[in-house]
């Protein structure tokens, strides 16, 4: 029983680490050595995107926002407080960004509201904002959080939206789950390997035998 238990320990030992050294070095391999991850999503064509606090104001690092145009388009994109974004969308039909997927590596979408978009560049409530006929990059600090992006395409549609974050911390995490992982697999295969039972051999004293003299009788 004790080798039976043995044995499960060091599977399931050898099984944490070998998960923890991919993910690792998975981990680290996709951030890289700056730890930069990025996250994309192609929204649906037609409708303003919105990425609200609770996406852009998640992590303590600076969120770097790229949304790019469809070709011959141009794409538009402000900062505003929640509150007032919401007040100029109304019940507009737009794509609002609901997280991450690590996964895929993309922006989670979905689609809300059912009334026509309004022209928003027009507002004045916006706090930053930029248009370009290319690419076009805002990024957001997390000292004027809470706040809510807002992108649209003035011609065509929005093609793809990209959101950047740079933390080197999380690429030293990576490489310290993969370490640690490999340190998991070394323990349970030392626990899996076969151990050779060590066979004592007790010798038994030699008993040594008085020697007989055959000493010759003179007649």
């Amino acid at each position: 029983m004790p080798k039976l238990l043995t044995r499960v320990a060091g599977a399931l030992l050898a099984l944490l680490g070998l998960a923890l050294t991919v993910l690792g070095v998975w981990f680290a391999t996709r951030l890289g050595g700056s730890g930069t991850a990025e996250f994309t999503a192609r929204p649906t064509a037609g409708k303003p995107v919105v990425i609200p606090p609770d996406v852009l104001n998640r992590v303590d690092a600076d969120v770097v926002v790229t949304a790019r145009p469809s070709t011959g388009g141009s794409v538009w994109m402000a900062l505003a407080n929640p509150s007032d974004a919401r007040d100029v969308l109304g019940d507009a039909q737009r794509v609002e960004v609901t997280g991450v997927s690590v996964r895929d590596w993309a922006l989670t979408t979905s689609s809300r509201g059912s009334g026509p978009a309004p022209t928003l560049g027009t507002a004045d409530l916006w706090r930053l904002q930029d248009d370009a006929e290319g690419p076009v990059t805002l990024t957001v600090e997390q000292a004027d959080a809470p706040e809510t992006l807002v992108i649209a395409a003035d011609d065509g549609s929005v093609a793809s939206v990209t959101l950047r974050v740079v933390d080197k911390t999380w690429f030293v995490e990576s490489v310290v789950a993969a370490l640690v992982g490999l340190f998991l697999l070394a323990a349970g295969a030392v626990l899996l390997w076969p151990r050779r039972p060590h066979h004592t051999t007790t010798e038994s004293p030699t008993t040594e035998h008085p020697t007989t003299e055959h000493q010759e009788v003179a007649p």
